[in-house]
């Protein structure tokens, strides 16, 4: 890397290089060089920026402006002997230099130490240090756009917080009396940044004066009244209180509470209780909906900490609708006089006063809620009512704020201290027994997560699940979640529905009509969620009714809506679907009816979305096959229990190519062979030949060639019989596409030709063919035949609107031109692929993209990069299952070890490669056999003979691990 170039961003760009400054030329030039430094030394691609440096409507001519930039940049480079600062890495540019080299990145880095310092004086110290790297604003003389404007805002936002914590530490340090100019002038900067006026505040206390202080509050008070019309947070208004108290004759009111004191602290609600604070100065009535157990009741109780006078009133005990008005003035304290409305007599209580009235569990008495709520907001301007319940109130203007379960880990999580990040692992952490926590360990984490996901993150939940450390691990709770006496603790004095989490589903339950009730028990039969056509199968009925039924299950937080890009999806949480299954069972006639109905609709949306893998839907229907996985598998199971074989068998077929497409081979096999095992007399033969066909090609691309071969075999025969060329030339596509692999060139171009005789007239079919014919050429080291085939592929793909076959011959002509030497060529085609690919989600491709891109690094002298790439490659043929690729790659990552000093990582990776040739007599294909002999030649050189036998052996005998080194990309 460049060690002699020091950049400046804090302020006008400046380059200042070995014989001092540099000149960068005029606006655009210097935003580009000032864009590639804040970015340094990661790769800016082109199209980045052009949208950085132009916006939204760059110049027709963007691109071409952009290299006459670059080549005026390095021609001034080179002149100040800086020629190789800028390099181009697919798919742009970066500065080789150091991160410390731009001072925004020291300055980041002065920030880091002084988060990581014990004492004010280290704080302040190394805050100082940083701040005094900032001449003016980042870029200032450089215009810069989208992302570029971005990245000033977030460093911007970082000097403002460095700001804050100096001023903090200087405060801590006695000091408070020399910043209050310093803090008058910040507030005068930033008048709506709340954290230098409490500094002010508390700077100006620090020094005596009391006075200034208050009125320091009073204007930051006025100042965001006028500019925001709101109050000031909750942190002023806590200074504000302790300045008061302070003093004798100025002594803080008391706050006037009434409700129910927290007896656990709150876990992961701050987010919502600042934006709950924040709704209640602007609405009357705000309601906390959500299901029982989600934590609306702490929540609301959160929220009144800071207000000062609350008022809670419990409607859960509530049966009698009617007595609403006199468990209102039971609540407010106020005596009723007879013969007057208790509303009114809760009126002139509240009418002069700011109270905070939190109603708590409305869902059963909404009818009555509603004109008791409207007529008290009407009549008294100061008060704020905070209800929960599992529906709306109804009211207009009122705000509405639903209330999920706390954050849970992803699957991928891992670690303890990963998991230990989210809101719902810690809740469960604080609420278990201690000694159970003291002992978790780095292999509790998967059981951990996996428990809080089943659990939704409920709080309810999770702490009735917490109860249970004190005699089970982690593990066996995790295990038990749907077990009813799991999730039961009796607790004196709790709320009788508060007392288990299946008679909290039940009291919401029981709220509902008989129809509504049959509708919530059928939505059981959904596995991970269903859209609106699903819903309607499944109840049997017409469009608008389902719509509406559905709206009132939502309402009533028994369905759960995620808000799509492709529409809205529904879903119960596991733990009402559960409940909702087990309603079900108890009805056998209706739940068999209800996973019928499930059933076939599946089977349809299935087969509809298959056909629409090849062409325009594509995208579309991948997005489908993937949200619908855990239907899919359902109803698959349904089918096999009920013996209908043929069902089973087309729904294993309509999902084949999903399952091909997104790497689930192994998945896909299972699915066709129980299926084609559990086929009968009487099941159609194309259906059966479809099978056969689906399951030749899956069990192609794991290398089970010799079933492969079985059932490609029996397919073609299948196909004769019934005249079908398509059917045909897939079965001989198929079989060439073996022989190619294990090498059989002649035998891969005869089949090849055959099918294309068979399939003249199909498109598709026809870049099918090519594709794999130029495939075969390339593996055999004709490139030009290659090239010329691929070429044709690519226009009847294009004809076809087959985008993965578009992305996925790309990167066939990308290989070609690779070993063409067309560099730059090969790189632009894998970019292209790998965007489409990413889209589609399709893991193959994403594999090869990487391949390419990895050897295009190590051909333009970038092993670094290459590893990084190869990696990702070999990470995901190596989870689909794509031995063949994975053995190529295997090879190539070999080269690129050994380009950065690690042959002996490289020997080992030639073991691993053939150690996944030879079980299936795959050969080196030709195209690649030189560059391999190359390497294992050099890494016999460079280790010897014995190092390099004992490293290859331990390659070939137990799986290579690459934890050390440059990171894979994520293959995602």
């Amino acid at each position: 890397m460049t060690a002699k170039a020091d950049i400046r961003v804090l302020g006008n760009l400046e380059l200042i290089g070995p014989a001092g400054p540099v000149g960068l030329g005029g606006p655009r030039p210097r935003t580009m060089f000032g864009l590639l430094a804040l970015r340094a030394p990661r790769v800016v691609s082109q199209e980045a920026l052009l949208d950085a440096i132009w916006g939204e409507d760059p110049p027709p001519s963007g691109t071409r402006n952009l290299h006459a930039h670059m080549a005026y940049l390095r021609r001034s480079l080179a002149r100040a002997d800086l020629g190789d600062l800028i390099v181009t890495r697919p798919p742009g540019y970066a500065l080789d230099v150091r991160p410390e080299a731009v001072d925004s990145r020291q300055f980041e880095e002065f920030v880091r130490r002084a988060r990581s310092a014990g004492t004010p004086g280290e704080i302040a110290a190394h805050l100082r240090e940083g701040l005094a790297l900032w001449r003016g604003d980042v870029l200032a003389d450089c215009p810069v756009h989208e992302w570029g404007h971005a990245e000033v805002a977030r460093l911007r936002e970082v000097r403002l917080s460095a700001m804050e914590e100096l001023l903090e530490a200087d405060i801590a340090l006695g000091r408070g009396a020399h910043v209050v100019a310093e803090l008058e002038g910040l507030v005068a900067d930033h008048p709506l940044r709340e954290r230098f006026w409490e500094l002010l505040m508390l700077a100006l206390a620090e020094g005596g004066r009391r006075s200034d202080a208050l009125n320091a509050y009073r204007r930051a008070r006025a100042t965001l009244v006028d500019q925001l019309g709101l109050e000031p947070g909750a942190g002023l208004r806590r200074l504000e209180a302790t300045v008061l108290a302070a003093g004798v004759e100025e002594a803080p009111r008391p706050a006037e509470r009434d409700f129910p004191a927290p007896v656990t602290p709150l876990v992961g609600r701050a987010e919502e209780v600042a934006e709950l604070t924040a709704l209640l100065e602007d609405h009357g009535l705000v309601t906390l909906v959500g299901m029982g157990g989600a934590g609306k009741t702490r929540l609301a109780l959160a929220v009144c900490e800071n207000r000062a006078e609350a008022v809670f009133v419990d409607l859960a005990p509530l049966s009698d609708p009617h007595r609403l008005p006199q468990v209102l003035c039971d609540g407010l304290g106020v005596r009723e006089d007879p013969g007057v409305d208790p509303v009114d007599t809760a009126v002139r209580h509240l009418r002069a006063r700011p109270v905070t009235l939190v109603l708590d569990n409305c869902e059963h008495v909404l009818d009555s809620c509603a004109p008791v709520v409207d007529r008290l907001l009407r009549s008294c301007p100061r008060l704020r009512v905070l209800a929960t319940s599992r529906e709306a109130i109804g009211l207009l203007g009122e705000a509405i704020r639903p209330v999920a379960g706390l954050a849970t880990p992803p699957a991928e999580a891992t670690g303890l201290d990963e998991v230990r990040d989210y809101a719902a692992v810690r809740l469960f952490l604080a609420r278990a027994a201690q000694p159970a926590v003291r002992a978790l360990t780095d292999d509790d984490a998967d059981a951990l997560a996996r428990l809080c996901r089943r659990l939704d993150g409920l709080p309810l939940a999770l702490e009735l699940a917490a109860a249970r450390t004190n005699v089970l691990s982690i593990a066996q709770i995790a295990d038990r979640v749907h077990d009813p006496a799991l999730l039961h603790a009796p607790q004196p004095g709790g709320r009788f529905h508060h007392q288990a989490l299946d008679a909290t589903i039940s009291w919401s339950y029981d709220l509902l009509d008989d129809a509504a009730r049959t509708r919530l028990r059928r939505l059981g039969a959904f596995h991970g969620g269903f859209d609106l056509d699903a819903a309607q199968a499944v109840w049997e009925q017409d469009g608008p009714s389902t719509l509406d039924a559905l709206a009132g299950l939502v309402a009533k937080s028994l369905v759960v809506v995620d808000h799509r890009p492709a529409g809205a999806r529904y879903r119960l949480l596991e733990v009402i679907r559960h409940f909702a299954v087990g309603k079900l069972a108890g009805r056998p006639a209706e739940a068999d009816r209800a996973r019928e109905l499930h059933g076939r609709f599946y089977l349809a949306s299935a087969e509809d979305a298959d056909a629409g893998l090849r062409g325009p839907r594509q995208v579309e229907s991948m997005r489908r096959f993937a949200a619908e996985a855990e239907n899919l598998w359902a109803a698959k199971e349904w089918f096999a229990a009920r013996g209908d074989g043929a069902a089973g068998l087309r729904l294993a077929v309509a999902t084949a190519r999903y399952h091909r497409l997104s790497g689930h081979y192994r998945r896909g096999r299972r699915w066709l062979d129980d299926a084609l095992a559990g086929t009968r007399d009487g099941v159609p033969a194309p259906l059966v030949t479809a099978a056969r066909i689906a399951a030749a090609f899956l069990a192609y691309f794991q290398l089970a060639y010799a079933d492969s071969v079985a059932h490609a075999t029996a397919a073609l025969a299948g196909f004769r019989a019934l005249e079908d060329r398509t059917g045909e030339a897939r079965a001989l596509r198929l079989l060439g596409s073996i022989a190619r692999e294990r090498g059989h060139y002649e035998e891969a171009r005869e089949c090849y030709a055959e099918a294309l005789v068979a399939q003249v007239d199909d498109p598709a079919a026809v870049a099918d063919i090519r594709q794999m014919a130029g495939f075969t050429a390339w593996a055999a080291g004709e490139l030009d035949e290659a090239e010329a085939l691929l070429s044709e592929a690519l226009r009847h793909y294009r004809l076809a609107r087959d985008e993965e076959g578009v992305a996925s011959t790309r990167i066939q002509l990308a290989l070609t031109a690779v070993y063409k030497g067309q560099l730059g060529r090969a790189g632009r085609l894998a970019e292209e692929a790998l965007g489409t690919f990413r889209e589609l989600g399709f893991k193959e491709g994403l594999g090869y993209a990487y391949d390419v891109l990895g050897l295009v690094d190590l051909r333009t002298g970038n092993p670094e990069d290459a590893v990084a790439r190869l990696r990702a490659g070999l990470e995901v043929h190596g989870a689909v299952g794509d031995r063949w690729r994975q053995a190529s790659v295997a090879d190539t990552l070999a080269a690129a070890y050994l380009a950065v000093g690690r042959p002996s990582t490289g020997a080992r990776l030639l073991g691993f490669a053939d150690s996944l040739r030879e079980p299936h007599g795959i050969p080196v294909p030709a195209q690649e056999r030189a560059d391999r002999e190359r390497t294992v030649a050099r890494t016999r050189s460079t280790l010897g003979e014995d190092a390099y036998h004992v490293a290859y052996a331990e390659g070939a005998e137990t799986p290579v691990t690459l934890e050390d080194g440059p990171r894979p990309l994520r293959a995602t």
